[in-house]
């Protein structure tokens, strides 16, 4: 059954906790070379796994780099490699902290690392400016089911990447995947408030997988692809973090920096681009200033700023998103 838009006020909400992900996700390790079954095995089940394909050196860095953040936070040991959890609280969201800068970038276009995703985007690629690092103690909030695509207007033929730097089994709560239910369109409902919840009885409760997954493996996901993380009752802190690869030809999203502005416009100076000027309308997907949220187009010239690091959909002359950068 196909889904086109669910506007059901009165549903109730899908829960991360009513997610039992019963089926193993499969890998697609033999299909790399075929650049046609993978791209039909990812439209018919809404992901590829890829085990160990990642530079074993470019993982341990990463991984060291993102430990090294999380015991200046005091929440392992400096030089732990396995990232058992201290005791101590996560100060805050930490998702998109510039402490991070750069990390997913320089994993992801690791030339060696490049090649794998070549073969996923089946061209050249590049990152995505939008990454969220993951260091989650363990008894951490819950986050939603969702498909990445509802909450990314516009941007066009890219790929959503889940990496994880430590060994994550299933006691750790890596992703859950809703195989095969990315070609039923968006499940999230619109008869409420964001983030939109998927109701509970969208989803088939035996189209959910997991599996174990190691420090080189590539989890891509489909942009309308409902999944999730699972709680993570081990004593170690879940180490990941989710990224996107577009084509490096023709990128759809850029990260700017705005120069100027005005009550239905912005004008930035775009990586690969230079200073364009866009439009924004009541359709443009505003998050600006928090990534969670999205603003009115009626208060647009009071938190826009100048300096601002935007990543930018546009189409034409039109800001389809401008949301607020996370560089990786």
């Amino acid at each position: 059954m196909s889904v086109d838009v669910i506007n059901r006020p009165e549903a109730e909400d899908l829960d991360t906790r009513d997610v039992v992900a019963k089926g193993e996700l499969q890998s697609c390790n033999h299909l790399l070379d075929d650049p046609e079954a993978l791209n039909r095995f990812y439209e018919d089940n809404g992901y590829i796994l890829l085990r160990g394909v990642f530079d074993p050196a470019s993982v341990a860095r990463a991984r060291d780099e993102m430990l090294a953040v999380a015991a200046q936070m005091g929440l392992v040991e400096p030089g732990d490699p396995t990232g058992r959890w201290t005791g101590k609280p996560l100060p805050g969201s930490m998702e998109e902290s510039p402490l991070y800068a750069g990390i997913a970038k320089r994993l992801i276009e690791d030339p060696a690392n490049l090649e794998v995703m070549e073969k996923i985007l089946g061209e050249p690629a590049c990152s995505v400016p939008i990454v969220q690092y993951r260091t989650y103690p363990p008894h951490s909030k819950l986050g939603t089911v969702h498909q990445d695509g509802f909450y990314s207007p516009g941007i066009q033929d890219y790929r959503p990447v889940w990496i994880t730097l430590t060994p994550c089994t299933r006691d750790m709560g890596g992703l859950a995947i809703a195989v095969g239910q990315n070609k039923r369109g968006y499940f999230h409902n619109v008869g409420k408030p964001n983030p939109f919840p998927i109701p509970r009885d969208a989803i088939p409760a035996d189209s959910w997988a997991t599996t174990d997954y190691m420090p080189g493996d590539v989890l891509v996901v489909h942009p309308s692809t409902p999944h999730c993380g699972l709680a993570n009752t081990s004593d170690r802190l879940r180490i990941s973090f989710d990224s996107r690869v577009q084509s490096a030809a023709n990128p759809s999203a850029i990260a700017a920096t705005v120069t100027g502005f005005t009550a239905d416009s912005v004008t930035v100076d775009a990586d690969r681009v230079g200073e364009i000027t866009l439009k924004v309308d009541e359709d443009s997907y505003l998050r600006p200033v928090d990534p969670g949220v999205r603003e009115k187009l009626a208060d647009f010239t009071g938190y826009m700023k100048r300096g601002m690091r935007l990543t930018v959909v546009r189409d034409g002359d039109r800001a389809v998103m401008l949301r607020k950068a996370a560089e990786g």
